[in-house]
């Protein structure tokens, strides 16, 4: 155990890369916060006196779950980055919503900005926003939840987060772009407190990761 935190799952590693299955909760890289996922990291993963450097490929948010992928050297970062400059990577999410959203697959095109936002603009202000696009496909609903897989063609900040804001289904426990009294009670009701976003497989450098659908998940739909 680092810092009091339990160990990270680690759900791959070779030369080039580690993939671990990360926890609601943890930031990936805050230099005030000696928690952060990559100093966690570094120290679990340590087998002598110096701690090895991580470079992190992506970033998942601090509320979300699932594959995050590092390099091992910036020769690997730099690798992997140009993956995600050419759209080779392919990134795929699990989302609950809030209500019965319709219709069963589509996509969203809304502009949005590249910054962090709130629930009262998510899209950012007009001169910031640029083009961004989601695809989504409802696995399952009930008459107050919908858990849809998001694949990602572009990669904004918070892109799922405002996208599912913009019409009007808010990811459940998303407290940034979420109603801030629905979200409490959703908390009280299920005994739960993270956002229902997970990352659940990624294609990188011809390997795909994958981390399986969180159990807390079930509490809302089975």
């Amino acid at each position: 155990m680092v810092f009091g935190i339990e160990p990270i799952p680690v759900l791959f590693q070779d030369d080039e890369l580690v993939v671990v299955d990360k926890p609601i909760g943890i930031s990936i890289h805050n230099a005030e916060d000696p928690t952060n996922l990559i100093q966690v990291l570094e120290r679990q993963l340590a087998d002598g006196p110096r701690f090895p450097r991580l470079f992190p490929v992506h970033r998942l948010d601090k509320e979300t779950s699932g594959v995050q992928i590092f390099a091992r050297d910036e020769k690997a970062a730099a690798k992997s980055a140009l993956e995600f400059q050419t759209q080779s990577v392919e990134k795929k999410y699990l989302g609950i919503l809030r209500g019965s959203m319709t219709p069963d697959e589509g996509r969203w095109t809304n502009p949005i900005s590249d910054k962090s936002e709130g629930r009262i603009n998510p899209a950012g202000l007009t001169k910031d926003r640029v083009s961004a696009e989601t695809r989504f496909h409802v696995v399952s609903r009930t008459k107050f939840f919908t858990e849809c897989e998001f694949d990602l063609i572009t990669g904004r900040q918070h892109q799922i987060r405002k996208h599912s804001t913009i019409h009007g289904h808010a990811l459940v426990g998303d407290t940034r772009y979420g109603d801030k009294k629905y979200n409490q009670r959703m908390s009280e009701m299920y005994s739960h407190r993270r956002m229902f976003l997970h990352c659940s497989s990624v294609v990188l450098m011809g390997r795909k990761f994958l981390s399986p659908r969180p159990e807390a998940f079930s509490l809302l739909i089975t």
